[in-house]
């Protein structure tokens, strides 16, 4: 993603290492052709099984974590963007990401463990997500059904994914590679089934969680702007003349 690599440039490759980890069970086949197209010179790896997110517990993409030179994981945000842009579905699109987590990137590669953003290790423990018995159902089910898609067998991989999604609603991880599994492009994605989700959600119900940054965009992913709504607003101003 542009963003990403427009961050690590501007900080540059000798203070500062990326590696960026595609989650995606259709391997070097289904992923290439997007490292290929935005020319990255950061680390790029692929997990077919999604292990990263089983290990730091991410429930959503893309995700980041800051580890320093001892190997310790300062920092760990679900739903990172380091710069603005949209997403288009349907008549309308949102707004992803903002500076802020840049910003703070920066601060870290600049003043190490003596940034404020550094996270102790009982701050990072209040950012993770609690393992409950219905997450670890869940990441079983999910297993399993990219087990059975690897040997081709659909409607036993199916299966799985639902239940998995059943158990952890939440995880968009999930729900990502079932949609790939059965051949839905993020642009092909039901406009319905975003824009109900979008009426529905609420301050603890986001796409995304708040990475408690200053200037962070709480807005994003939360608001959507059709084709009509710049019109919209012209109207509205003039109306208050």
């Amino acid at each position: 993603m542009p963003v990403w690599q427009e961050l690590y440039e501007s900080i540059g490759s000798d203070r500062f290492e990326m590696i960026s980890v595609a989650q995606d069970s259709g391997g070097a086949k289904a992923v290439d052709k997007w490292f290929d197209r935005a020319s990255l010179t950061y680390r790029c790896v692929i997990d077919t099984t999604h292990q990263i997110s089983s290990l730091f517990g991410w429930v959503n993409v893309p995700s980041a974590a800051w580890i320093d030179e001892q190997g310790r994981i300062v920092r760990s945000n679900e739903g990172t963007y380091p710069g603005e842009f949209k997403f288009n579905f349907g008549l309308g699109k949102l707004r992803a990401g903002d500076d802020a987590f840049a910003e703070a990137t920066r601060d870290w590669v600049n003043h190490g463990a003596e940034s404020e953003y550094v996270l102790s290790s009982t701050e990072l423990a209040a950012t993770l997500r609690p393992v409950t018995e219905e997450t670890l159902l869940a990441e079983a089910e999910f297993k399993l059904a990219l087990h059975f898609k690897a040997q081709k067998d659909t409607k036993r991989a199916q299966k799985h994914f639902a239940a998995a999604q059943q158990l952890a609603p939440d995880n968009w991880c999930y729900m990502r590679q079932d949609w790939v599994s059965r051949g839905i492009a993020y642009s092909d994605f039901k406009t319905s089934r975003l824009t109900s989700y979008l009426r529905k959600n609420t301050e603890d119900a986001r796409f995304y969680n708040r990475k408690g940054l200053p200037d962070e965009d709480e807005t994003r992913f939360i608001t959507p702007e059709w084709i009509w709504t710049s019109a919209l607003r012209r109207i509205k101003q003039r109306l208050r003349r």
